[in-house]
């Protein structure tokens, strides 16, 4: 999981920013947990849904100006935002899948998902100063490919999928953690493993 910030233009020119003068988003690693259900369309085409749960982490690390040091020769500090979520996720997909071979077959996916995200009240606890806060409800756009494997009892599939979000999240508020985003939206990269 992580962001990609819209940064405003008193970050860029950092002669204009009160004391932040860098934000960079770290990525972490977060678990999915969920149900497979399929609508077959035919040979090659079948319609996915796949609700669950989704927990992990991001987060946004500050470099900030120390106090009393000269504006054009400044000392710098971190702070580490702690950002945590826990989504419900509802991602529908369009499942196109090539011809078997012997005992697996290759596809592509791609759809979209709905998530909303129960820890946008929570996350303030995590951290020892301020904390952004969020929009809790989100659109993605997803596409990926995948390989399922037949074996003896199920069929085991490996999955890579892309995960972008449309909205931006970032509730403003008058804070310099905050002015020096216009905005921020949800990048994640899933690697799934499905038994069926």
């Amino acid at each position: 999981m992580n962001y990609r910030i819209f940064p405003d233009s008193t970050l860029l020119f950092t002669g204009l920013a009160d004391s932040v003068y860098r934000v960079e988003s770290h990525g972490m690693v977060g678990i999915d947990l969920g149900i497979i259900s399929e609508l077959r369309l035919g040979d090659y085409l079948s319609l996915r849904f796949l609700p669950g749960l989704l927990f992990g982490q991001r987060n946004l690390v500050y470099q900030l100006r120390k106090k009393g040091s000269p504006r054009f020769e400044p000392t710098f500090k971190e702070y580490e935002m702690k950002v945590s979520s826990i989504y419900i996720d509802a991602p529908l997909l369009l499942k196109f899948k090539a011809q078997r071979i012997n005992n697996y077959r290759p596809y592509l996916i791609g759809g979209a998902a709905i998530r909303y995200d129960l820890d946008t009240k929570r996350i303030g606890k995590n951290n020892d100063d301020y904390t952004i806060n969020q929009n809790p409800l989100d659109y993605f756009y997803e596409f990926g490919f995948g390989v399922d494997f037949f074996l003896v009892y199920f069929k085991f599939a490996a999955e890579f999928k892309y995960s972008f979000g449309m909205r931006n999240i970032l509730r403003q508020e008058p804070t310099e953690y905050c002015s020096v985003m216009n905005g921020l939206k949800s990048r994640m990269f899933i690697l799934s493993f499905h038994f069926e």
